[in-house]
């Protein structure tokens, strides 16, 4: 099923960047302009290149073909910022395990891209678990790929990431489970994450941790030891959790990104790997 909600196939001009109040153009800088909206989009370097978001939809769907993985998937397309950041989901329904009894994981494939650059050109292959819509966010490099933003898009790159991306999601079954039963303590859990995913990087505050998030991620464990047992598969759907649940923020996909990535890190942490 293909879902547009969000209309990401619209003009981008290129223009020459003339400040307020000056008549020449600033040498080797450009504007970039939607064209349907005249909304100003960001500022670039002339040697950037524009990639329009409608080129990675089609590309995302000739890999999908390409791939042949499955033809149950819905494709999602959203667009964000005024159409600044382009986000492509696609499910698919009949790629699913289930590493505990009525546990249901579901693969997925994402794609990113911008004008802003805020974003890079991007394919993640990770997973959805059904009970709670957590993103199932995976340590292992081989689940996403970037490309540099040029006028072309790597097909088969992407191709070979959807394929390489399924065969690592059905082998995650196997580490779910091992976590299942990794009994784990409440205290270093915390540990883990004042140190890993709330340390506070200012030097303006004398705050070492966000209070706010630590008392939200304990909050969140304390709900996943009750539904799951207090062992590491627990600790893992906590932080996925407090990872694509975002919605308060004032921009919940920003957050997200930033979140997930955060959670990749821990993921490869020694800590992490020693409970």
């Amino acid at each position: 099923m293909l879902d547009f909600t969000n209309d990401y196939d619209f003009n981008i001009l290129e223009l020459p960047l003339i400040p307020e109040g000056m008549q020449k153009p600033v040498d080797g800088w450009k504007l970039l302009v939607r064209e349907d909206t005249g909304e100003h989009l960001h500022v670039h370097r002339d040697s950037y290149q524009v990639l329009p978001h409608a080129d990675v939809v089609q590309a995302t769907e000739d890999a999908l073909k390409a791939a042949d993985i499955s033809s149950d998937y819905d494709f999602n397309v959203r667009c964000h910022d005024s159409g600044r950041k382009l986000e492509i989901d696609v499910k698919f329904n009949n790629l699913v395990i289930e590493p505990a009894v009525g546990d249901h994981v579901k693969f997925r494939v994402r794609g990113l891209n911008s004008y802003d650059g805020q974003w890079a050109l991007q394919t993640v292959a990770d997973a959805l678990r059904l009970f709670c819509d957590n993103g199932c966010v995976t340590a292992d490099s081989v689940s996403s790929i970037w490309q540099r933003h040029t006028n072309s898009i790597s097909v088969e790159g992407i191709e070979n990431k959807i394929k390489l991306g399924v065969e690592t999601f059905f082998n995650q079954k196997e580490q779910w489970q091992e976590w299942m039963k990794t009994k784990v303590e409440r205290d270093n859990i915390e540990k883990l994450f004042r140190s890993q995913l709330v340390k506070r990087a200012s030097k303006t505050t004398e705050e070492k941790h966000n209070k706010k998030q630590l008392e939200n991620l304990m909050g969140q464990l304390d709900t996943e030891f009750t539904g799951l047992g207090k062992n590491k598969w627990a600790v893992y759907n906590c932080m996925t959790h407090w990872a694509t649940h975002t919605t308060d923020n004032k921009k919940p996909h920003m957050v997200t990104r930033k979140r997930e990535k955060a959670v990749g890190q821990v993921l490869n942490t020694k800590q992490w790997l020693e409970i």
